[in-house]
Order: structure tokens, then C-alpha cells, then sequence
């Protein structure tokens, strides 16, 4: 979730609340004066009824056309003792008019006449225009919640995503860096927290190529130096090894070590290569054509591997040329094809497919489908059982595929694994 969407959410709860409780305290206080201007109202009806009466004059219709309807009783003492002088009520009235019952207010008055009776004034005028009253102001109230709600939040997100620039930014320079080519920060701000954001950015990235800077050189001298003695060791065995003094026993164990210090030596140039890649110190670009790599490649591991009859079908459909380094898609198809003879049964085929802008590679092997959340990872081998297999090829592919902007594929389809390479 974004963080402009997170904070409109937690906006939008607060202002319910607020809107909701301000939204109840209106209603009651508009529906209070309502009730107060028509108690008034009947007060001042009520009064000139009492006046009109004592003073024995004559009393006005009991509807003056406003619906407004008043009755006169007297009561007994004990009523007198009973009922309290003024008294509001709410009940429902006949209206002719409108031929339908409909709320009203209703005020008892209980006054005395000159003659020392008692008698009761009801005075009654219906509430239906306040209910309607009251109800339009409602839909209005609600409709300008509605839009001032509509109107606070647009104005917050674009007040937020304004005054939030600089940390995109940050964000954006965090997502195009790359280890090895770093960027200045070009993120300008009068924002105390922002200025801090953008120092500690920069400081960490500082850091972090500092580091790296020490690993590359330490990588690169440690893989150099190891070049020379394991090659004087090499030379010296084999000088040993012509020895004729020399029984059969201390030839075959001299062949051993021979051959691991090779394999020390090959893994020594494969991690090598495998740590420039990664340092991006393959930076020569030029016009590849894959089609002729591949062809190439074939007739080199066919000799190579030809004591296991591994027959190979080539399924050119289209030509591919890519703007990249030379060497290192070399090395791509290399891998892909020694891996691809490494593991494949003897007798087996292997199929390639070569098209515009993809190559997939297709051999039997011994297992099942690989572990794919680990067959890119280095010295992973899916059968460690294999000769001439160090678990680096992959890992170069991958590493090659992630600095020339390819992608690469893994699946195991009818008995087949199949490698896939594409733009």
C-alpha cells in the first residue's frame, strides 16, 4: 500500500468521527429550536385565547387556516390537583386537509376563570412542515459533509504527495542504484527531516562502495596471487612425475594431486571470472551474433564429449544479434552447452532452439525437475555425482544474463530440462 493511500485512510476514520459526532450534536440542537420556536408559538396562541376568554370576548375559530387547533374544558378540583399548570406533549391529530393524522405538538394550560372556576386550555398546531424542515436540512447537512469530506481529502493527498517529492525521490535514486556505479543525489529540499534522509542516503551509499571497492580488489589480488604458486605446484609435479625413479604407486598418487590441483586451478580462473562479471568490468560492447556462437560452441563440446554419443538437433527459426560484451556471451552459450552435454545421458539428444530474441537448450538427465530456488546458487550442483561439474556454470549464466539486461528461464518438460535465455 502506498503511503499516500495509508494516510487517506487513516484521515478518512477520524473525520467520520468527527463529521458523525458534530453531525448529532447539530441535529439536536436544530430539532431544540424548532421545539422552542413552536412551544413559543403556542405560548403566545394560548395567551391570547386566555385573554380573549377572561375578558369575555369572542373566541376565534378553532382553526385560523394554519391547522392550529384549540379546545376549552373545565376541570374539578381534584383534576386541578393533579395536572401541572402548563404541560407540552407530542401526539398525533386528524388534519381535514391533508385527510391523514400527523404529528403535533400539543400545551395544556390550566388557568382560573373570575368566577373562581377552573378551566383547561389545549391548545395544538402540527409539526409536519418542522419534521420536513428539519429533514431537508439533514440531506443538505449530509451533502456537505459528503463534500466537504471529498474536499479535505483531496486537498490533504495533494498537500501529502507535494510535500512527500523528496522522499520519492530517494526512493526512485535507491531503486536505479547499482553497486559499483553510483550516482550523485540530486534531491534539493528545505525539509530538516528530508536534508537528513538525503545525508544519511548518501553516507550509507559512500559506505557501502567503500566496501565493496575493498572486496573487488581483494577478490581480484587474492584470485591472482593463488595463480602462481598453484601453477609452480603444477609444473613441479609434473617434472616429478617424469622422474623414472618413480614406483607405479607414487606416479598414480602424483596423477591425483596433478589433477586436483588443476581443478583448483580451474576454479580458481571460473571464481575469477565469475567476481568480474559481477564488478561489471566487462564493459566493451559490440554487435553478437548468438546463431554463430552456438555453432561454434556445438562442433567444439561434440569432440569434447564424444565418447558419450550425445547427438545434437538444431532448430534455427530465426537470427538473433544483441548489443553486448562479446567474451561474455561466449561464455553464455559455453555454459549452457556444458551443461547442458555434462548432464545429459549418454546416447541422448540434446535439443536447441534459436530464434529472434530467445535460445532454449533442452537435455534428458538423471533426476526429476531441479530446485529452482536454488539452481542458480554457486557450487549448487543437481547431481553431485557428475565429473567436471564445480556448481559455477549456472551461476555464471545467471550472473552474465543479470549484467547484459537478459533473463533466464528454468522448466522440465517431458522428461527434459530445458534452459531459456530471452530479452
Amino acid at each position: 500500500m502506498k503511503l499516500t493511500t495509508h494516510a487517506i485512510r487513516s484521515l478518512i476514520l477520524p473525520l467520520l468521527l468527527i463529521f458523525g459526532v458534530w453531525s448529532v450534536v447539530f441535529y439536536l440542537i436544530l430539532s431544540d429550536e424548532l421545539i422552542d420556536e413552536v412551544d413559543d408559538q403556542l405560548e403566545v396562541y394560548s395567551e391570547r385565547i386566555m385573554r380573549q376568554w377572561l375578558s369575555g370576548e369572542s373566541l376565534p375559530d378553532s382553526t385560523d387556516g394554519s391547522n392550529n387547533t384549540y379546545y376549552i374544558r373545565q376541570i374539578t378540583p381534584k383534576e386541578l390537583t393533579i395536572d401541572e399548570r402548563v404541560e407540552y406533549e407530542y401526539k398525533n391529530i386528524y388534519i381535514a386537509s391533508r385527510h391523514e393524522e400527523e404529528p403535533a405538538r400539543v400545551m395544556h394550560t390550566i388557568f382560573e376563570h373570575n368566577d373562581g372556576t377552573w378551566w383547561k386550555l389545549t391548545v395544538i398546531t402540527p409539526v409536519y412542515e418542522r419534521n420536513e424542515v428539519i429533514s431537508t436540512i439533514l440531506v443538505a447537512t449530509f451533502i456537505l459533509i459528503v463534500a466537504m469530506m471529498l474536499v479535505i481529502i483531496g486537498v490533504f493527498a495533494w498537500v501529502f504527495v507535494r510535500h512527500t517529492r523528496p522522499l520519492y525521490k530517494v526512493l526512485h535514486y535507491l531503486d536505479s542504484y547499482a553497486i559499483g556505479k553510483p550516482q550523485p543525489l540530486d534531491n534539493e529540499t528545505d525539509v530538516t527531516e528530508f536534508q537528513r534522509l538525503n545525508d544519511s542516503v548518501t553516507d550509507c551509499i559512500h559506505r557501502i562502495e567503500e566496501v565493496y571497492e575493498r572486496e573487488r580488489r581483494f577478490i581480484g589480488d587474492a584470485s591472482h596471487e593463488l595463480q602462481t604458486p598453484l601453477a609452480v605446484c603444477q609444473n613441479r609435479i609434473e617434472m616429478m612425475m617424469n622422474d623414472d625413479t618413480l614406483t607405479e604407486q607414487q606416479m598414480m598418487e602424483l596423477a591425483k594431486i596433478e589433477q586436483t590441483i588443476s581443478e583448483l586451478i580451474r576454479l580458481n580462473k571460473t571464481l575469477l571470472f565469475l567476481s568480474k562479471i559481477e564488478n561489471n568490468q566487462y564493459i566493451e560492447q559490440t554487435d553478437v551474433d548468438i546463431n554463430s556462437k552456438i555453432r561454434r560452441q556445438m562442433e567444439m563440446l561434440a569432440e569434447v564429449y564424444e565418447s558419450k554419443n550425445i547427438t545434437t538437433h538444431l532448430y534455427d527459426k530465426g537470427q538473433w544479434r544483441l548489443t553486448a560484451n562479446d567474451e561474455l556471451m561466449a561464455s553464455l552459450v559455453s555454459n549452457l552447452l556444458r551443461n547442458a552435454y555434462i548432464h545429459s545421458l549418454p546416447h541422448s539428444t540434446i535439443d536447441i532452439y534459436i530464434k529472434e530474441g530467445a535460445l532454449s537448450i533442452a537435455n534428458t538427465g538423471d533426476n526429476d525437475t531441479l530446485d529452482t530456488s536454488r539452481l542458480f546458487d554457486r557450487f549448487y550442483c543437481g547431481n553431485p555425482g557428475k565429473q567436471h561439474s564445480n556448481g559455477l556454470g549456472l551461476s555464471i549464466v545467471k550472473a552474465i544474463c543479470e549484467v547484459s539486461n537478459l533473463k533466464v528461464g528454468y522448466s522440465f518438460e517431458q522428461g527434459k530440462h530445458i534452459f531459456t535465455i530471452n530479452q
